[in-house]
């Protein structure tokens, strides 16, 4: 990557209808600017002002969802050798910034509207190189550093919306990372950056400050025109009724986390990739042609679905006199196919030419336009019209960026992100074909993701090998699976099948057989399910359906799938609940509530309608037409109020104590109390306020359940204590539980609801529980011991003949190890103890240290009771003991003071105890969590700490800091190491 960079490639305007089958097929444009655009506005020193543009919309959108995320973040990572001079970078980097509007943007809200500010250069953010020494550290260290940086959320109202981080490692080795925010770049401009900044490195004045005559405004601005009408009709006409693709999803969680992912990486077999160029030029197609008519094959047979729809980004520069301007210019279009498993993929690519070009010829309609038309049923967790994306470059962005004299290469990274649910990207990487899988973390597990590519693969070839072949008759299996397979299906006496009833293999749903006992055909159950990766039966089960099911005055439920209507209604999900008997029927609100505190937003129903019995049709299913004809609740009607208001003195004095504390008026009884802004520690002074107000105990923990007013209620009412030694039960699995549950230990802070991210990201078919010290609602512990033994027994009281694998957060991760010995003593199976970021306290200088901070809290709390709470966070040292203990000190100083100190009391009582004793060993093995940004030595210290405490003793480091652990991105890599340790446990 040493000398001339490449310039970005061109569109020719002629390029979309061109039948060569080399065609590019991403460029294109959004909507032709405006050529009389007033470029002495840029000239007057003020900010420009315009409207977000239909594409930055739709990321802006997506970037309020999740403000924390790094999704929207574009990291360009480089390993660079030799001399990288830090001032010639600088001044390449202002430069660059005076050269292009888009660098220089940001965006702010204002009367309604969403606009962006292009500020001028003089008095624009500045993008300073920040610059780390890690003197001795490897390139892996290095690497994580630069991503760490990347990975942070940028502020799109202060901006800048560009940052440069590197990292030295001695003089002639630096990892770098430009990372920009997707509403200013693309991936030519990023080209076009890496030519420039090439040349300005070299020499600060190679190019104007002016920059390219046809700036960013000019083209957002010619975006304010009415779309072309023509072009609206037939992505109307194209996408109308089209179904939401029924991808077989596995993780269901209860923090409704957005974004989060992990991507599959593998290289496409030399002969393969040759057979794609073979078969491309055969049939006249693109390469991305052959990718998206294989990609309809591989979701068809995954999912059996017909109808199909794969979203792509297309460049949106078919004008040349934006070739090289910087700036957010990419549009994304939707290709709708259909699959019959009989037609022969060259049939299929016929079809997919066909429609890869008729979406380029009409791809100058941005997206947010056609979604708008189409009308979809919206959902925030996940993109509309399409889950799917298909992306093919013909070449790694990261190849075309090099400095002078110096050596410039890609440097691999993670990135735990995902736009989409699923998300198949392709490119050559120095002449070999390379690709990935990006998967959310949310719907899918790695496992899951990993089967996924290597079925892929197997197709790919297969599908090439005979392009006649029926699509549906391409085998999915070798000859180890396909054996291993028929083992499990003879075993269980079930064999999953596709729609022609062939054999899928393992995390492929289809329908379930038993086998005839007569020897004839295997008999259809009527259900869904699948082999998992690891060999074990998965019936399939609806997550609305379980939830509601879990709820106390639901017998049976069952959901349903409306088609669209001619009025131009989208696709409806309609839950159907039926009451159980003895008991006041539920009200669908208050299911509706119940459903929006435990299943992701995407998967929630449209209607929630309860009837005495599910309707069905002839063959015994729920019936479309029949719950269709359940006439919708009018909205505002005095019956509504009146469901809505407290039934009775304990609701409205919940609700009261709702509005108190959350500062929020006119909250009904289901409104969910972290839907307006609750925190741990506010929910710490509800349940206090419950018990002391009500005479009713409560655990924190319960109160995660149950956080609406009729929930708690009724929580209450069923003496919902977390009982006398804290359990709180956190999922417990429809069907059949996993072999191993989970035990949740809460740290100093005493709640558990640190570890809500973490229990999102386990399997849905895993057991988890929790032990929760909430002052003023446990029994006092004379010892160490006595509390050690009280937790054992309740978890071996609550959890019989099961394995645990115990986990804990700091000083949680220390009860957790001494409960783990104590399990063990009962006769119990402990699989795991996992230790998140934990200090074992083994010589008298830990005991001594832990008995000062128990001293500090206990003088804390007597300055609370005396002096109020404005004393909390007078001090360095207070302030940096409540960020290890992971309280929020603004919350914490809002707790009346009495409550305040009556917590800072309970948890220097509980350090005070731990200090007591030495860690005894335990049988079970440890896995030790070491996150990477603490202070330089402190990983190293923990690990010694534990050393000869247990088992086996496995590292995991993870990157962020001790207060990060249980945030994005380290609770993914907890989430995914801790399952499968205890998966093979």
């Amino acid at each position: 990557m040493n000398g001339t960079p490449r310039r970005p490639t061109r569109a020719k305007p002629g390029d979309d209808d061109a039948p060569d089958p080399d065609a590019r097929v991403t460029p294109g444009r959004t909507q032709r600017p405006d050529p009389h655009f007033p470029k002495e506005i840029l000239m007057t020193g003020a900010p420009v002002v315009l409207p977000l543009t239909p594409q930055q919309r739709g990321v802006y959108f997506l970037h309020c969802l999740a403000p924390d995320s790094a999704v929207y973040n574009v990291p360009i990572v480089l390993r660079v050798r030799g001399g990288l001079d830090r001032e010639r970078l600088q001044r390449a980097v202002d430069v660059l910034v005076t050269r292009h509007q888009a660098l220089r943007l940001t965006v702010r809200e204002s009367d309604g509207q969403v606009l962006q500010l292009i500020h001028p250069a003089e008095v624009a953010p500045r993008v300073e190189v920040n610059w780390t020494s890690l003197p001795g550290a490897d390139l892996t260290r290095a690497a994580a550093e630069v991503v760490r940086y990347a990975g942070r959320p940028f502020d799109v109202v202060s901006g800048p919306l560009m940052r440069v981080d590197v990292v030295e490692l001695g003089g002639e080795e630096h990892a770098v990372s430009l990372c920009f925010h997707h509403l200013i770049i693309d991936e030519i401009a990023a080209t076009a950056l890496a030519g420039e900044l090439h040349r300005l490195y070299e020499d600060p004045a190679a190019l104007p400050g002016t920059g390219p005559e046809h700036q960013y405004a000019e083209f957002c601005a010619g975006l304010l025109a009415e779309p072309d009408p023509k072009g609206l009709d037939f992505w109307r006409e194209r996408l109308a009724g089209m179904p939401v693709l029924p991808l077989p999803e596995e993780h269901v969680p209860e923090d409704h986390g957005l974004f989060t992912g992990d991507r599959v990486g593998f290289t496409v077999p030399e002969a393969v990739s040759a057979r794609v160029a073979e078969v491309s030029r055969a049939h006249r197609v693109s390469e991305f042609m052959v990718f998206h008519a294989a990609l309809l094959v591989l979701l068809h047979r995954w999912t059996g679905a017909e109808d199909i729809a794969v979203g792509t980004p297309m460049s949106g520069r078919v004008d040349e006199r934006f070739a090289e301007t910087v700036g957010f210019f990419q549009n994304t279009v939707v290709l709708r196919g259909t699959v019959d498993p009989g037609q022969s993929f060259a049939a299929l690519l016929k079809t997919s030419r066909r429609t890869v070009l008729e979406a380029l010829q009409r791809q100058h309609v941005p997206f947010e336009t056609v979604v708008d038309a189409v009308r979809p049923s919206r959902e925030s967790t996940r993109n509309p019209l399409f889950q799917v994306a298909l992306v093919f470059n013909r070449r790694k962005v990261e190849q075309d960026w090099s400095l002078p004299g110096l050596t410039v290469e890609p440097l691999p990274f993670p990135w735990p992100t995902s736009h989409f649910d699923l998300a198949l990207t392709l490119l050559h990487e120095y002449g070999v074909l390379k690709g990935d899988f990006a998967y959310s973390a949310q719907r899918f597990s790695r496992a899951t993701a990993e089967r996924l590519t290597a079925v892929f693969l197997r197709l790919l070839g297969g599908l090439l090998a005979d392009p006649d072949a029926p699509v549906g008759d391409v085998d999915l299996m070798d000859a180890e699976e396909r054996a291993r397979v028929r083992e499990l299906s003879t075993a269980s006496g079930r064999q999953v099948l596709d729609g022609r009833g062939r054999p899928l293999p393992l995390a492929f749903h289809g329908a379930v057989h038993t086998a005839d006992p007569a020897g004839g055909r295997p008999v259809p159950t009527g259900e869904r399910g699948r082999f998992a990766a690891d060999g074990r039966f998965e019936l399939w089960r609806d997550p609305v359906e379980a939830a509601l099911e879990a709820h106390p005055g639901v017998l049976a439920a069952a959901v349903v799938r409306l088609p669209a209507t001619e009025d131009g209604s989208g696709e409806q999900l309609v839950a159907c609940a039926v009451p159980r008997p003895g008991v006041e029927p539920p009200a669908p609100r208050e299911l509706s509530a119940h459903l929006q505190a435990r299943v992701p937003a995407h998967l929630l129903p449209q209607r929630v309608v309860v009837r005495e019995k599910i309707p069905t049709g002839a063959d015994g299913r729920p019936d479309p037409a029949a719950l269709a004809a359940v006439p919708e609740p009018a909205e505002g009607t005095p019956e509504e109020a009146a469901d809505d208001a407290p039934r009775d003195a304990v609701e409205r004095r919940l609700v009261e104590l709702f509005e108190e504390l959350l500062g929020v008026p006119g909250l009904g009884r289901y409104d969910n109390f972290f839907d307006y802004g609750g925190q741990s520690l506010l929910a710490v002074r509800l349940v206090a306020r419950v018990a002391e107000e009500l005479g009713r105990p409560l655990g924190v923990g319960v109160f995660m359940n149950n956080p609406t007013v009729a929930a708690l209620a009724r929580a209450l009412a069923e003496d919902g204590t977390a009982g006398p030694a804290g359990l709180v039960r956190l999922r417990t699995p429809a069907g059949d539980p996993s072999d191993v549950a989970v035990a949740l230990i809460h740290p100093v802070g005493g709640t558990l609801m640190c570890y809500a991210p973490l229990v999102a990201l386990l399997p849905g078919h895993t057991e988890v529980v929790g032990l929760e010290r909430v002052a003023g609602a446990h029994p006092d512990d004379p010892t160490y011991a006595d509390l050690v033994d009280r937790y054992a027994t309740t978890l071996a009281d609550a959890l019989p003949g099961r394995r645990i694998a115990l986990l804990g957060w700091s000083l949680g991760g220390v009860l957790a190890h001494s409960v783990a010995d104590r399990l063990t003593g009962l006769g119990h199976d402990v699989a795991l103890v996992a230790l998140l970021d934990s200090l074992a306290q083994r010589t008298v200088e830990d005991a001594e240290r832990m008995s000062a901070t128990s001293a500090e809290l206990l003088a804390l709390a007597g300055s609370v009771l005396r002096d109020g709470t404005g004393v909390l966070g007078a001090t360095a040292g207070q302030r940096l003991l409540m960020r290890r203990f992971g309280v929020d000190l603004d919350l914490l100083r809002d707790t009346p003071a009495d409550q305040a100190a009556r917590m800072l009391e309970d948890w220097a009582r509980l350090l005070g105890l731990v200090a007591e004793c030495a860690p005894a060993k335990t049988t079970a093995p440890l896995q030790l969590f070491l996150c990477a940004d603490n202070p330089a030595g402190y990983p190293e210290a923990l690990a010694a700490s534990w050393e000869g405490l247990g088992g086996a003793l496995e590292l995991c480091r993870v990157p962020g800091t001790h207060i990060e652990v249980l945030a994005s991105p380290a609770v993914e890599q907890v989430a995914a190491a801790f399952t499968e340790r205890t998966g093979r446990s």
